[in-house]
């Protein structure tokens, strides 16, 4: 699908900001690279994203400093100046407010969580009702281990040559639906591993956190840096956000996905046939 002339339009500032992190950025000058007016320009940007156009540019700042606190032994100063702060100080505030933590704490964690990624657009057409943001920004997380309850059954996945999970899916979620608190998080977990005995297929699990054990099975999940992926609408939304997570985003990022645990993570309450729910599926990776 070719893009729309507004949609390139923003691509190609988004290029420009995404090269000129470490300089002085202004929002009029972003708007006469687009030929729109300065209003017009945030708007656009905003229906487009889901951002302001201030709040993009200082997320990457703040993401490309917590991956260098990791990456390397560059003193805070250094960091700030190269991702366009004026000062150690105004740096610390604002790194504080993003992630919770000062510089140091970051480093000394050494833990990549709530890193942001350059936005970038999504080609495919949309799924029938849906009306998602034209551009995607995935997450980079470190989620330590955890226990889950619930029911599992083995599935074939979306690359299977004859895949049924549509079908698997939510027949194990209907059987433990009926036994948890309403305000209860969902999260899917499915073992990527490969299986001998069941060559071809997947072993996915249903369940909640932080539920009572009752009489389900129980699988623990290892520690894990995950690439997140918003998905915004019905749950048939998500196998076309993994495709184009594997087949677009992956290969031009600085990741590789290893085999392990993906997760399926949904808000309480998720309607899997809502234009208005919100997902994430979050998908194992390691840094190249």
């Amino acid at each position: 699908m070719a893009l729309q002339p507004r949609f390139t339009r923003i691509e190609k500032v988004l290029d420009y900001i995404h090269d000129n992190l470490d300089e002085s950025i202004h929002v009029a000058s972003l708007a006469e690279k687009s030929c729109w007016s300065r209003w017009q320009f945030q708007r656009v940007f905003g229906e487009a994203t889901g951002l302001t156009v201030a709040q993009y540019i200082r997320e990457l700042r703040l993401s490309k400093a917590a991956e260098l606190l990791l990456s390397s032994k560059q003193r805070h100063l250094d960091i700030a100046l190269h991702c366009g702060f004026d000062s150690e100080i105004s740096f610390s505030r604002a790194f504080k407010h993003m992630f919770g933590c000062t510089p140091r704490e970051y480093r000394l964690r050494g833990q990549r969580q709530g890193l942001r990624t350059p936005l970038q657009y999504r080609t495919e057409k949309p799924v029938a009702g849906d009306k998602p943001k034209a551009f995607t920004q995935i997450r980079i997380e470190s989620r330590d281990a955890f226990q889950l309850h619930g029911v599992n059954g083995w599935i074939r996945g979306p690359f299977s040559s004859a895949p049924d999970f549509l079908e698997r899916v939510p027949q194990l979620w209907d059987i433990i639906d009926k036994n948890v608190d309403n305000d209860a998080q969902p999260i899917g977990v499915i073992d990527t591993h490969y299986h001998p005995k069941n060559p071809g297929q997947m072993r996915y699990w249903a369940g909640f956190l932080n539920q009572p054990k009752n009489n389900y099975d129980t699988i623990h999940v290892p520690a894990q840096e995950y690439a997140v992926i918003p998905v915004h609408g019905k749950v048939v939304a998500v196998e076309q956000a993994v495709e184009w997570f594997i087949h677009r985003w992956l290969p031009e990022s600085n990741y590789d996905g290893v085999s392990g645990y993906e997760l399926e993570v949904y808000e309480p309450n998720y309607d899997p046939k809502s234009t208005q729910s919100y997902m994430e599926y979050w998908l194992p990776i390691k840094p190249r």
